[in-house]
C-alpha cells in the first residue's frame, strides 16, 4: 500500500561528513614535466589541464602575457588558427587557453576513444605556435575593442580600478589602458611566448577516467615535449596600497557600480578560514545579510556579494555590487550598517548554524566528479598544504563561534582600513 508524503514534515537532517580527498598519482618526467593522473568517475572522458608558472604579473604590461597565451591556438608553421579549430573539433573535443594572474593554462577535454588524435595538437601549439600576423591584427583589434566596450560600463570600470587601488599601480594592480592594447607588440609577444611557454616545464593535471592505456598514452606523449631551464614562478613584488575613499563619475549612468575592501591575505594564514565563514554571513550566499537588506528589503540591486579573493601571494576582502544611481548614497549606509554590526552584536546561534550547513554542504558538493577532485588538489598543492587542508577547514566551519567571528570583524573588517570606490553617480 502506497503512502502518502506528508509535505508539511520537514526531512530529517543528518551530521554533514568530512570532504575525502582522493589523491592522484604523481609521476616525474626525464624532460622535467610532473604528471598528476586522477583516475574517477564512470565516463570515458579526459580533462588534461597544462599548467605554465606565468601570468599577468609576469610582466610589465599585463597585456602581453595575455595576448601570448590566448593566442596560443592562432597557428603554428604547419597548421593555421581554423585548421587548429577543426582539427579539435572534428574529434568532439574542447580545447581552451586562460591567461591568470599568476599562472596560465592549456586544458583539453577529449573522449579517451579520440585521445590519439587530438594529444598531438597539444604539443604542436605549446611548442611550435607562430603568431601569424593576420591572427594577431584581428585578436588586437578585437581585444581593443572589447576593452573600448568596457569602458562604458560602471561594473567593468570599477573591477578594474579597484585592484588598482588595493595594490598599488604594479604587480597585481598594474593598469590595462587602451594604450597597452593599440600598441600591443607582436614581436613583443612573441619575445613573451619564447621566454615563458615554448619548451618550458608545465604541470600536467590529467583527471577523469583514466585507464593503463590512456595513462601510457599520456606518458609517451608528453614524454616527447622538448623543454629547457626549469620553471621559475614569477612574484608580483611589493606594491603601496592606495587606499581611500574614490569616485569616477559617469554622467549618463543609470547605475552605480560599488567596491569596497582591502587587502587580506592567502590560505596559508591562520584566520583564513574564519574570514570565510563570516564573508559567508555578511555577503557570500543568497540568504546573506547584505542581499537580505539591499536587495530583499531595499531592492535597491539584483545582486550584491562579499568574498575573499585569493591569488599566489596576496589576498583581499571585497564587497561588490551595482545599484541604481539615486540610491547609491543609502546602499553604501546600509553596506556600512550591516558590517557595524557584525562588529557589535553577536551571530544568532539559528542563522550560524544556517551558514555552517550551507557552508559544509556547498564544500563537499565541490568532491562531486573526477574534475572537482582534481581542482581541490590544485589549491592545496600549488599553495603547499597538505591532505588534510579541507577537515581542517570543515572543522573550522563546524567549530566557530559566534565570539571569534566578532573578533575577526574587528580585527580585518573596520572601515577606516577600506578602500571604497563607486563608478557611477552618488
Amino acid at each position: 500500500m502506497n503512502q502518502t508524503l506528508d509535505r508539511s514534515i520537514a526531512p530529517q537532517a543528518k551530521p554533514v561528513s568530512d570532504p575525502q580527498m582522493i589523491l592522484p598519482l604523481s609521476v616525474q618526467l626525464a624532460n622535467g614535466i610532473l604528471v598528476h593522473f586522477l583516475s574517477a568517475g564512470s565516463q570515458e572522458v579526459v580533462r588534461l589541464e597544462l599548467l605554465f608558472r606565468t601570468g599577468a604579473v609576469s610582466h610589465e604590461l599585463p597585456v602581453v602575457p595575455g595576448m601570448a597565451v590566448s593566442m596560443l591556438k592562432g597557428g603554428t608553421a604547419s597548421h593555421n588558427a581554423t585548421q587548429i579549430a577543426e582539427w579539435v573539433d572534428n574529434y568532439g573535443a574542447f580545447l581552451e587557453t586562460e591567461p591568470g594572474k599568476d599562472y596560465s593554462s592549456v586544458t583539453l577535454y577529449s573522449l579517451n576513444r579520440f585521445l590519439p588524435q587530438v594529444l598531438p595538437v597539444v604539443r604542436q601549439i605549446i611548442n611550435e605556435s607562430s603568431y601569424p600576423e593576420d591572427e594577431f591584427d584581428i585578436s588586437k583589434s578585437n581585444k581593443t575593442q572589447k576593452f573600448l566596450v568596457g569602458l562604458e560600463k560602471v561594473g567593468f570600470v570599477a573591477g578594474k580600478r579597484f585592484q588598482e587601488l588595493l595594490f598599488g599601480e604594479k604587480g597585481y594592480g598594474t593598469p590595462v589602458n587602451t594604450d597597452q592594447y593599440e600598441n600591443l607588440n607582436r614581436a613583443e609577444v612573441i619575445e613573451f611566448y619564447r621566454n615563458n611557454i615554448q619548451f618550458q616545464p608545465f604541470e600536467l593535471f590529467v583527471s577523469g577516467f583514466i585507464s593503463d592505456t590512456v595513462k601510457q598514452l599520456i606518458l609517451d606523449e608528453f614524454g616527447r615535449f622538448e623543454t629547457r631551464g626549469s620553471a621559475v614562478h614569477h612574484s608580483p613584488g611589493n606594491a603601496a596600497m592606495i587606499g581611500g575613499k574614490h569616485f569616477i563619475g559617469k554622467e549618463n549612468a543609470m547605475q552605480s557600480a560599488i567596491r569596497i575592501g582591502r587587502p587580506l591575505f592567502t590560505r596559508n594564514h591562520p584566520d583564513y578560514f574564519g574570514m570565510k565563514v563570516l564573508l559567508t554571513i555578511l555577503g557570500g550566499y543568497f540568504g546573506s545579510r547584505l542581499m537580505s537588506n539591499i536587495r530583499e528589503d531595499k531592492g535597491y540591486t539584483y545582486g550584491i556579494g562579499a568574498g575573499l579573493a585569493v591569488m599566489k601571494h596576496a589576498g583581499y576582502f571585497y564587497i561588490s555590487t551595482e545599484v541604481g544611481a539615486d540610491v547609491c548614497s543609502a546602499a553604501l549606509d546600509e553596506i556600512y550598517k550591516e558590517i557595524n554590526v557584525l562588529h557589535h552584536e553577536a551571530v544568532p546561534a539559528a542563522e550560524l548554524d544556517l551558514v555552517k550547513n550551507y557552508m559544509l554542504g556547498s564544500l563537499i558538493k565541490s568532491f562531486e566528479g573526477p574534475f572537482e577532485y582534481m581542482e581541490r588538489f590544485k589549491t592545496i598543492h600549488l599553495d603547499g598544504f597538505g591532505e588534510d587542508y579541507y577537515k581542517r577547514y570543515a572543522s573550522t566551519i563546524r567549530n566557530i563561534q559566534a565570539d571569534e567571528l566578532m573578533a575577526l570583524a574587528s580585527k580585518w573588517l573596520r572601515p577606516e582600513d577600506f578602500t571604497q570606490l563607486v563608478v557611477g553617480k552618488m
